[in-house]
């Protein structure tokens, strides 16, 4: 089994590592400046919930902008992108290289509308919409922290392919640790973790906070109603959402078990990194003004996002 993962930041140098350690699938990783040339020399190295050393033996190696290798040109049976959002587009690209007929493409990146055009670009019957939990950070090049243990979510869509017919990845994601979910609604679980993001990730980036903060009982109402706005658009969309009661457990439940964590939106304001706000709060937005409703909450954090980062 031939896997590519493209785009590999945290997660992706994570899930690349645990594959490849598992010696049960051959692994390329695409990934660009320092942390490439690291990963080239010295291999993965994975602190935290883990501690594991990959060799850069146990692995192919791309590094974008200098050299794409081609080694799974046409012959990748999964390619995982699991980049920042804006990057995702210009990975298919390259994905679309290493793809044969039967070839199935996730994309893992946070964020509305890749599933949409991971469909348009590689077909229905190649995608499988897929979600992570599994929390991870980079103290520095080529070294990853596996902040907390999570499951790789993966779901069927509309018209495409059939878990049934991955069921060979889904194995090697057991036997790597990794912990598979498999849910029969891609859509909806997609949705599920873009409303608990858009409550979270733009007020505490706009904060300054960690997560825990965020269960103040005013910053909680926030993000309660920034969600809601969001879970109305969902239903809206035709995605089986659950009740509001439900969400706002859940939220309440994500903001305690990660109360320590300061979300990815904090840390690109912080660094003046460009943030995903796109590709959540904005999309809330621009999808509700096609069916005419208004969205103020989910307006407002956009622009407060964008402003800040457009310094």
């Amino acid at each position: 089994m031939k896997i590519a993962v493209l785009g590999a930041g945290s997660i992706g140098t994570l899930i690349a590592a645990k594959l490849a350690s598992s010696k049960l699938a051959q692994v390329l990783v695409h990934t660009r400046g320092e942390h490439a040339a690291k990963l080239a020399l010295d291999g993965i190295c994975i602190t935290g919930h883990q501690e594991l050393k990959i060799s850069p033996d146990d692995y192919e190696i791309s590094i974008a902008d200098v050299m794409t290798n081609d080694i799974f040109d046409g012959a990748a049976d999964y390619v995982l992108i699991c980049s920042k959002a804006n990057q995702v587009e210009n990975l298919f690209e390259i994905a679309k290289r290493m793809c044969h007929l039967e070839t199935k493409v996730m994309v893992i990146s946070n964020g509305l509308g890749h599933v949409e055009k991971c469909k348009d670009t590689f077909g229905p019957h190649r995608t499988i919409a897929a979600t992570t939990t599994h929390g991870a950070w980079r103290p520095s090049s080529g070294v990853v922290n596996w902040a907390g243990i999570g499951a790789i979510n993966l779901g069927e869509l509309p018209f495409g392919a059939k878990l049934s017919e991955i069921q060979d990845f889904v194995d090697l994601l057991e036997q790597s640790g990794l912990n598979p979910n498999l849910q029969s609604d891609g859509m909806a679980m997609i949705w599920s973790k873009i409303l608990l993001n858009i409550a979270i990730n733009p007020i505490a980036a706009i904060t300054g906070v960690k997560n825990g903060a965020l269960l103040d009982d005013e910053m909680f109402e926030t993000c309660v109603e920034v969600m809601l706005e969001g879970a109305k658009i969902s239903r809206l969309e035709g995605i089986t959402t659950l009740d509001d009661a439900t969400l706002i457990d859940n939220l309440r439940a994500v903001l305690e078990a990660t109360s320590a964590n300061q979300c990815s939106m904090l840390q690109d304001v912080r660094q003046g990194s460009v943030t995903e706000i796109q590709f959540l709060n904005r999309q809330i937005v621009d999808r509700a003004e096609k069916y005419g409703v208004s969205t103020p909450l989910n307006q407002l954090l956009s622009k407060l996002v964008e402003s800040i980062t457009s310094y």
